[in-house]
Order: C-alpha cells, then sequence, then structure tokens
C-alpha cells in the first residue's frame, strides 16, 4: 500500500464521485479507478459502492477513511518537523471552557520571552478525542457525565488515546445580573424551565444526555434552547440577558470575574468526570507537561 493510494481514496470520499475526484487530482479516470481497485484488491475489502449520485463508502470504506485521515495528518507533522524544532508548538483540543483558555494565558506568561505558539481548539467531546487522535492537538481536555462515561471510554480505548482522570465535579447554574435567580443562594431545576438554555450545538455525545436527569427534572423537558458555537458569545449572552447553562464548578472564580454567578442545583445529582487526554505511548512535549502539572494543581482545588 502507497501514501498515493490513500490520497486518492480519500479525495474520492470527500467529493463522493470518481470523475470529480480524478478532475481535482488531474488525472485520468480509468488511472484512479484502477488504482482503488489495486488498494480494494490488497486489503480484501470493497471501499466504495455507487449510487445515482456518484460512489459512497461501504462501512469498511469509513473505517479505512479514519485511519487515512490520521496517517496523512501524521505525515503532515514529519513535513512539518523542522519548522516545529524552530518555534514549539502547544496544541490543546477543550470543549469551550473559560478556565482553559486562562490557563494558557499562564503558559504564555512564563514563556513570552522565549518562542512558543500556542493554539487552543475548542470543540465538543466527539471532535476533541477526533482532534487528538488525528494528531492536531497534543492534549485534550474532557469533561463528561456518567450517561457519556461508558461510551467515552470505549471510543478512547479503540482510537488508543490515553485517559488521565483528575477528579469528579457536578453541574453548577450559570447566570448573569439579567436573570432573576442572579442573587439566589440556591436553585431547584424545576424553576430553570422557565428560562432559555445556552449550549453548544450537539454531537453524539451530548444527544447521549438527553436521557440525563438534573435535580429530578430531564433535560428533555429544557424546551427553550439558544446554541452558540463561541464561548465569547456564550459568555455575552449570560452577562446580558437572562439566560441560563449548566456548568461546572471548576469554572466558578474565571465566571465570576465576568460577573457571572456559579449557584448550586438543589439534589443536582449529576456527576462530571474531569480528565485530560493523549496519544497512547507518545512524549509529551515541555510545554505540554508543564500544562498539565497546571491542570493537576488546578483542577482538584477548583472541585472542592
Amino acid at each position: 500500500m502507497q501514501i498515493q493510494q490513500l490520497i486518492y481514496f480519500m479525495k474520492i470520499a470527500d467529493l463522493g464521485s470518481m470523475n470529480k475526484a480524478a478532475e481535482a487530482l488531474l488525472m485520468t479516470q480509468p488511472n484512479l479507478s484502477r488504482a482503488i481497485m489495486n488498494l480494494e484488491a490488497e486489503l480484501n475489502i470493497k471501499l466504495f459502492k455507487r449510487n445515482n449520485k456518484g460512489v459512497v463508502m461501504t462501512e469498511d470504506g469509513k473505517k479505512l477513511y479514519q485511519y487515512s485521515r490520521t496517517i496523512l495528518n501524521q505525515m503532515d507533522l514529519i513535513k512539518g518537523m523542522a519548522l516545529r524544532e524552530i518555534v514549539p508548538v502547544l496544541s490543546i483540543a477543550s470543549y469551550p471552557l473559560i478556565s482553559i483558555s486562562r490557563l494558557l494565558c499562564e503558559v504564555y506568561n512564563n514563556h513570552k520571552d522565549g518562542r512558543l505558539k500556542i493554539q487552543l481548539l475548542e470543540r465538543r467531546l466527539q471532535r476533541v478525542i477526533e482532534t487528538v487522535e488525528s494528531g492536531e492537538a497534543e492534549l485534550g481536555f474532557l469533561m463528561y457525565n456518567d450517561v457519556q462515561s461508558k461510551e467515552i471510554k470505549y471510543m478512547l480505548r479503540y482510537k488508543h488515546i490515553e485517559l488521565n482522570y483528575l477528579g469528579t465535579d457536578t453541574w453548577y447554574v450559570n447566570v448573569g445580573p439579567y436573570s432573576p435567580l442572579y442573587n439566589r443562594e440556591e436553585v431547584e431545576a424545576s424553576e430553570l424551565l422557565s428560562y432559555p438554555i445556552v449550549r453548544m450545538p450537539d454531537d453524539y455525545f451530548s444527544n447521549l444526555t438527553f436521557y440525563l436527569s438534573i435535580g429530578g427534572i430531564s433535560l428533555t423537558e429544557f424546551k427553550k434552547v439558544e446554541y452558540m458555537s463561541d464561548n465569547a458569545a456564550m459568555i455575552n449572552l449570560l452577562k446580558y440577558t437572562d439566560v441560563f447553562r449548566f456548568g461546572p464548578g471548576i469554572s466558578r472564580e474565571d465566571f465570576a470575574m465576568h460577573g457571572i454567578k456559579t449557584i448550586p442545583i438543589k439534589n443536582c445529582g449529576v456527576n462530571i468526570g474531569v480528565a485530560w487526554i493523549r496519544r497512547k505511548k507518545e512524549i509529551l512535549s515541555a510545554a505540554a507537561r508543564e500544562f498539565v502539572q497546571m491542570l493537576e494543581l488546578w483542577v482538584p482545588k477548583a472541585i472542592h
């Protein structure tokens, strides 16, 4: 098997057409078809099936696509080794969490007289895992509830990713001064049904949480939802409207700096696992080890 065959395969999969892929690759369609047939013969699997719009991947094709993406991303990293040796990179994937960006500010201040490129990739849980798997991020920061835990651990084993557990948190309510709940010491989940909730767009793992119960109220009962994929937009919505957000206790101090309160939910009953992940058997960079030390100091203190 050759790397070029995987490039051909992924181009066909992305475009859904043998003819379009051949045009994009500046080669003839028969030559491209022959290359894919040789790949299928070598692997003894069928990669595509035809439909009236072009081609779609088989189940085996979907698996190969995942593996190929990882391989090609690693090839890009290898090609860029000379650049990274000149400018070290710390790349972190995380669910949008204000505290992670604050910790990265500390890393920056520790290295502002040197040369370190810092990259924060804010994603939902599934994309955080995939970003670490592909090598785009060196580390990932995860928070997951009991309903998600089994599926997440299975995916991490399947993708050969190491889970490093930091502690257990729970859900609180984040509200700003425009919320009628702002001065409360505690709220009941049933009270929240009257207000809009702000959250990230759904992915596979967030869909699992629809079976979750918070203070005796199922998440399916919260009908007023505002979706925000940007952390700054979410913070501003909390500051200037009556929306609320379910969030962990570990960020209470960072939210407080923006005038956003973190209020306990009576009989919440939700456990949130807090962890960081990396690819197995991979040696961390010095900056990544520094960031992990920050996490290991901050999370247990912030939870308790």
